[in-house]
Formats: C-alpha cells, sequence, structure tokens
C-alpha cells in the first residue's frame, strides 16, 4: 500500500495528465466506432489505435516515474483496447502496489488501490 504522501503525488501527477486520459478515452470510443469485416480490413486502424494507446500511456507512466521517488512503476498490458482503464504496478523495495485509473468520463478519473 502507497503512505498518503506518496499517494497525494501519485494523484498530483495523474492531474497533471487529465489531457492523456481524455486522449486515451478518445482513443477507446475510436476503437468503439472500428466496424471489422472477415477481411480483418480494419487491422491496420485497431493497432495504429493500440499503438497510440501505448504511447499515451508510457507518457503517463513517465511522469508518474518522474514525481514517485524510490518507485519502479510498471504499465501492465492492456486486455482490451475498448477497456478505458490503466492498469499499474508500483514497487518500491518489497512493497508492492496495483493501481487501476478509469478514465472512461473526460475531465475525470477514478484512482483504485488494488493493493
Amino acid at each position: 500500500m502507497l503512505i498518503e504522501e506518496d499517494y497525494e503525488k501519485l494523484k498530483m501527477s495523474f492531474i497533471d495528465s487529465q489531457r492523456l486520459f481524455n486522449k486515451l478515452n478518445n482513443v477507446a470510443n475510436q476503437a468503439d466506432e472500428l466496424e471489422y469485416d472477415e477481411s480483418g480490413m480494419y487491422a491496420e486502424e485497431e493497432d495504429t489505435l493500440k499503438r497510440h494507446w501505448l504511447k499515451l500511456s508510457v507518457k503517463i507512466v513517465d511522469a508518474l516515474d518522474g514525481v514517485l521517488d524510490g518507485y519502479s512503476v510498471e504499465l501492465k498490458s492492456m486486455i482490451s483496447i475498448n477497456e478505458r482503464e490503466l492498469n499499474l504496478k508500483l514497487i518500491k523495495d518489497d512493497n508492492v502496489s496495483e493501481i487501476k485509473v478509469d478514465y472512461s468520463e473526460d475531465d475525470a478519473i477514478s484512482i483504485i488501490q488494488v493493493s
């Protein structure tokens, strides 16, 4: 579990990254609008959206890594591009914290500390 001081740093970093979370939500909206056919014609568009999701997510992780001293921040892989949830693992010494950030609404995030 994160101590209160580190949680406040995490929260402020996520607030500073709100525009990136909004862009992630937009990527999920675009993925929802893709129509797939049997030929896989939209596979290229989906790959482009996945790369964009990864680029935005890495920016959020890098910003967080810059404010949390002593922590290793890992981005867990996405289940689906439509999921609208960022899953992170924060490691400091023997302490491991899992954080889920729901970004399903523009200009709002929900932070859940799983462990």
